[in-house]
């Protein structure tokens, strides 16, 4: 007897120590989102800031999907994926420099991904008309070929279906916003001789923005 009472309170422990943060008011269960672009525009921006000049650039070349239980916020897993030549700084001969193997070498690296394992430091707010999620998202970085571990501020918005959502895509929508900044020396982005520092940061910042749909 007093072996199955341990046994349950282990199994109750663990239930407990596993159960994550929920969102109010949405059925529980794993949904698969995927990122579409009839829900709002997938696009990241990113910004270089050296001496010489700084560069604005956008990407709207990203695709991707992700497995999100909305009674279990932490344990959200996906793959994001944006094409490199998506990239675009609104000058071609600029852009051609971008792609070629002196820097990001699109012919052999074609797309940078990140693979989310995880949502940490969840907080969620239901002030407002929907609920927002801030959290922190951890996963693994891939850009040239250099895989790092990662983790990047996010605030997540959750739509639950509904005749106006409908209008736009079918099941539930969510809204995620992401910021975080890269040093090109960590994933082996070398340049031409003498650029980085003077007309290229060692700093790149980015924001992208993702929609997705149930």
């Amino acid at each position: 007897m007093r072996s199955l009472l341990i046994a349950a309170v282990a199994l109750l422990s663990t239930a407990i120590m596993s159960a994550g943060t929920a969102i109010p008011g949405v059925t529980p269960g794993v949904r698969k989102f995927k990122l579409n672009n009839g829900v709002g525009k997938n696009a990241l921006t990113f910004v270089s800031k050296a001496p010489a000049e700084d560069i604005n650039g956008t990407a709207d070349g990203l695709t991707g999907a992700f497995d999100f239980d909305p009674s279990n916020i932490e344990n959200a897993k996906g793959t994001i994926e944006v094409s490199v030549r998506s990239m675009k700084t609104a000058m071609t001969k600029r852009d051609d420099h971008m792609y070629s193997p002196v820097w990001l070498d699109a012919d052999k690296y074609p797309n940078i991904t990140f693979q989310l394992t995880n949502i940490q430091d969840v907080t969620v707010s239901t002030n407002g008309q929907q609920p927002t999620v801030i959290a922190r998202a951890t996963g693994k970085f891939t850009l040239h070929g250099v895989t790092k571990s990662f983790q990047a501020p996010i605030v997540l918005t959750y739509v639950k279906e509904s005749a106006d959502t409908k209008k736009r895509s079918s099941g539930d929508l969510i809204a995620l916003k992401v910021s975080f900044e890269i040093y090109l020396k960590d994933f082996d982005i070398k340049g031409k001789e003498g650029v980085v520092g003077k007309s290229v940061g060692e700093k790149i910042s980015i924001e992208a923005n993702l929609f997705a749909n149930s």
